[in-house]
């Protein structure tokens, strides 16, 4: 009698179909977490290049317009309004040929909120590049 009541019991857990999607959940659960914490890392990487972007045009916009004295005011500039990103940034500004030209690159990997799989892009540089004809 006991040998049928456990069969009994086994076949019906077997066959309960209650809590499968508990289950399924929990698979692919870190799944969608890594994808929206990888998706919001390379996001903030895009969103920041835009600002580095648009903080270098202001730079050389200053210089050509005669705000800014010189190529190392320029960098200076930048490096100030870009501080808040608490970055190691590499800023190299040239006048030549009537130009001005700022380079700025930083490591992708810090531009990354979240420290998640940041290694894979340890060895790439964003980079941002300017040219402002001197009007002064």
């Amino acid at each position: 009698m006991k040998k049928s009541l456990t069969k009994k019991r086994l076949g019906a857990f077997v066959k309960d179909e209650n809590g499968s999607v508990t289950i399924e959940s929990v698979i692919w659960f870190p799944i969608f977490a890594i994808l929206l914490a990888f998706i919001m890392n390379i996001s903030m990487v895009f969103f920041n290049e835009s600002q580095m972007l648009r903080v270098v045009q202001d730079g050389n916009r200053a210089f050509s317009l005669g705000r800014l004295d010189s190529a190392a005011e320029v960098e200076q500039y930048i490096l100030t309004e870009l501080s808040y990103l608490d970055v190691n940034l590499n800023v190299t500004s040239a006048v030549a040929g009537g130009l001005i030209e700022t380079d700025l690159t930083v490591a992708a990997s810090e531009l990354m909120p979240l420290n998640f799989m940041t290694g894979a892009f340890s060895g790439i540089q964003v980079g941002v590049n300017a040219q402002h004809i001197i009007e002064f």
